[in-house]
């Protein structure tokens, strides 16, 4: 029989030295995640590991997008942003780029707040 409640994960997980924060930059997640406002918890990898937001360096900086796995075995790389366009990489392409998967987000709800503790 399975529990009514699910294993709650312990606060103490995003302190792994495995995982690290990376500020959103830019609006190509915009309206999910903001520019300059909202954070994720990455887990650094270095190839696909399921459908999922990711960091990958485009060239110039780091970058976030969507990736799922296509039929054609290609991978699809979009963001919510729809004046960015979409990318089609094989696996070993995306691999070369790939920094790390979002294994959360953090949503920054009282800016004003923050501002201050970081003015302190």
């Amino acid at each position: 029989m399975k529990d009514l409640f699910p294993v709650t994960i312990a606060p103490e997980t995003i302190y792994s030295d495995r995982l690290r924060i990376e500020p959103i930059i830019g609006d190509s997640m915009a309206p999910r995640l903001r520019g300059g406002r909202d954070f994720v918890l990455i887990k650094p990898v270095d190839s696909y590991q399921g459908e999922g937001t990711y960091l990958w360096s485009d060239g110039v900086g780091k970058s976030f997008c969507n990736v799922h796995s296509t039929l054609g075995g290609k991978l699809r790389l979009w963001h919510e942003n729809k004046l960015y366009s979409e990318h089609f990489l094989t696996r070993d392409e995306f691999s070369e780029i790939c920094l790390g998967i979002v294994v959360a987000d953090v949503a920054v709800r009282a800016e004003h707040i923050l501002r201050m503790e970081i003015a302190q």
